[in-house]
């Protein structure tokens, strides 16, 4: 019984010993993937950098007083905006559309989605996708500008637009 206990305890101590073989390491080509690496990440930098680019020049449109027609001045940002959605075809955006505090709640939810609606549909006509374009409207809840003076209200009468997918991490734009 003895000289059973100490085999039992000397082969113990020997596999404890023992160690499996470890996994062979992958082979990889550092050159290779370094440079790959350098690229993607030189890609991303640019398409960040573009990105960021894009985000600052998306131009609010203003509004007429109660009014949802674009003016030529909306017009002709609205064209550099469509120039810029079809520079970067992967983009989605979201058009905010808002009013000044006068009027009705309800009422003013209602010409920022008219307000937003002109904005989309002058896009699409300069053949940006709409399936692109989201719409929304805040009317008086986001003011650019407090305030009760022709000032303000001339500012809160306004689409503006949300880079909404296609965009990198980290890279929500809005309108200055």
């Amino acid at each position: 019984m003895k000289t059973y206990l100490l085999a039992l305890v000397f082969a113990t101590m020997g596999c404890a010993g023992c160690k499996g073989k470890p996994p062979p390491e992958p082979i990889v080509d550092q050159a290779a993937d370094g440079a790959g690496a350098a690229a993607a990440n030189q890609a991303q930098a640019a398409t960040e950098a573009a990105m960021a680019e894009l985000a600052r020049n998306f131009e609010r449109v203003h509004f007429e007083v109660d009014s949802s027609n674009l003016t030529s001045d909306s017009k002709d940002a609205l064209t550099a905006n469509a120039a810029i959605l079809q520079e970067f075809p992967k983009l989605s955006v979201e058009i905010q559309g808002h009013a000044d505090e006068r009027g009705t709640t309800d009422y003013n939810l209602v010409l920022g989605q008219r307000r937003a609606r002109a904005v989309l549909d002058f896009l699409a006509d300069s053949g940006v996708a709409p399936r692109r374009i989201a719409v929304v409207s805040f009317g008086e809840e986001r003011p650019l500008e407090a305030g009760s003076t022709e000032v303000a209200w001339a500012a809160n009468r306004r689409a503006e637009f949300r880079v909404i997918d296609g965009a990198p991490p980290g890279v929500q734009g809005t309108t200055p």
